[in-house]
């Protein structure tokens, strides 16, 4: 347990970049756990659309920021990343994506996939 004046270590805070394997990470064109910070401020954008049959296009954009303490957070000096790419359809709803990210430290080729319950 730690006090209130105490930090906690980068390896505790949740990630806001991790890779899962239901959904593109956010801001997917940086490095995978490359934002760690117990305050994070994120917008995802997203447009997924049917083009022929199974087969969709989807574009998504990202902007986030994070940072040690709540005060940090604001609307200045966001990070941005975005994804473009095709979706496999299936229920009239993407199964599987398919994405291009770039924007931001590099660029990155993601696959995700929607898991059925």
């Amino acid at each position: 347990m730690n006090s209130s004046s105490a930090a906690v270590p980068f390896y505790s805070n949740k990630p806001s970049a991790a890779p899962t394997s239901t959904a593109p990470p956010p801001l997917s064109s940086f490095q995978d756990y490359r934002f760690r910070a117990p305050n994070l401020m994120l917008f995802r954008e997203s447009f997924e659309h049917s083009i022929w049959g199974p087969f969709g296009l989807q574009f998504l954009a990202d902007q986030g920021k994070v940072a040690v303490t709540r005060g940090d957070i604001g609307f200045d000096h966001l990070k941005h990343s975005f994804a473009a790419g095709l979706t496999l359809r299936a229920g009239g709803f993407p199964q599987v994506s398919l994405l291009y990210a770039w924007g931001g430290e590099s660029s990155h080729t993601i696959g995700a996939l929607t898991p059925h319950y």
